[in-house]
Order: structure tokens, then C-alpha cells, then sequence
């Protein structure tokens, strides 16, 4: 661990003002990034973020050296996000296990024109709650589909379903967005 991170992670855990405020400026954007991958908007992901570094601040004298830092600052931002997901999935009923109507989308498998990042990263935020958090935390997070059934508390079969059809709605974009601009 470089020195100056392991005295940031001191100063923060002693409550210095300014040691935070720079452990927000490294890490804000990085985990703003994760942030926007579990959420719709920016909005969302700004007040996902807020609670994270407030976990953050609060737990950081759990945090005893072992690992890499930044790795442990993205998961608790993960696991804030797919918390602040499941909470607003008890209001929602957007988020179930329900079936959804599969939709029919050619399965071949030609070489797919490059697509800018932003786009993509719209693609995923559009999918519907269950789709994008169920793809966030096994394409990003590398989860597998029994510790994502784990952390949400769902069947290990319908983490793989609602991945399939995540992969589904995303190709149907892909194909959208592919006959519009190219």
C-alpha cells in the first residue's frame, strides 16, 4: 500500500475533515462509474454514492490493510447500490422474479460494429431493475449466479433467467441502435 493512502486512511479514520474530502476527490468519479451501472440516472447514482461514502466513513476502521482499498471502497459501493435496489423494489413491483415476455431476437452471431462506451452504458441503464442488477453483478462484479441468488435472496435459477433475458433486451438495443445509426 502506498504511504499516502495508508496516512489518508488514518487521517479518515480519525476523523479529519480534509482527509476526507480527498479520499472523495480519488475515488468519487471511480465509484460514481459503479454507481451508474446499478441505477437509472445520474440523480440515482449520485444519492447511491452520498450513502456509500457515508458507509464508508463509518466502517473505514474495518478496514484492516489486508487487500486492496480501492477494491474494498467498490464493493461496499456495490453492495449500497443493490441494498438501495432491493429497498426500492419493496415500493416497486417493477422487481420480480415475473415472467417477462421473451423477446424474439436474432441469435447469430456476425461481428457486432464497435459501439461507443456511452451508449452501452445507456443500454444497460434502460434494462429493467432486476435485469440491470442481476448483469451488473455478474458481468462487472464477476459474481456467479449462486452468490448472486445469495446476497438478493432469490432462486439461483432465476439469477440465471433474468441474466438471460438482461442479454436479451440488450441485444434488442444493440440491434435498435445498430439499424439507426449505421
Amino acid at each position: 500500500m502506498k504511504l499516502k493512502e495508508e496516512q489518508l486512511i488514518e487521517a479518515c479514520k480519525e476523523n479529519k475533515r480534509q482527509a476526507r474530502n480527498e479520499l472523495y476527490k480519488l475515488y468519487s468519479k471511480k465509484l460514481l462509474g459503479i454507481c451508474l451501472r446499478y441505477t437509472r440516472n445520474l440523480s440515482e447514482a449520485e444519492d447511491v454514492l452520498h450513502d456509500a461514502f457515508i458507509k464508508i466513513f463509518t466502517k473505514i476502521d474495518q478496514y484492516s490493510g489486508k487487500g486492496s482499498f480501492e477494491g474494498w471502497l467498490k464493493r461496499i459501493t456495490a453492495n449500497t447500490a443493490i441494498q438501495y435496489l432491493r429497498e426500492r423494489a419493496k415500493n416497486d413491483a417493477r422487481f420480480s422474479a415475473r415472467e417477462v415476455e421473451t423477446i424474439n431476437v436474432a441469435e447469430d452471431d456476425e461481428a457486432i460494429p464497435v459501439i461507443p462506451a456511452k451508449e452501452l452504458m445507456k443500454m444497460i441503464q434502460n434494462l429493467p431493475d432486476g435485469y440491470r442488477m442481476i448483469f451488473n453483478m455478474f458481468v462487472f462484479e464477476e459474481m456467479s449466479h449462486k452468490e448472486i441468488a445469495e446476497v438478493l435472496q432469490i432462486n439461483e435459477n432465476t439469477s440465471k433467467s433474468q441474466f438471460h433475458r438482461a442479454k436479451l433486451s440488450l441485444r434488442k438495443m444493440v440491434n435498435e441502435y445498430l439499424k439507426s445509426n449505421i
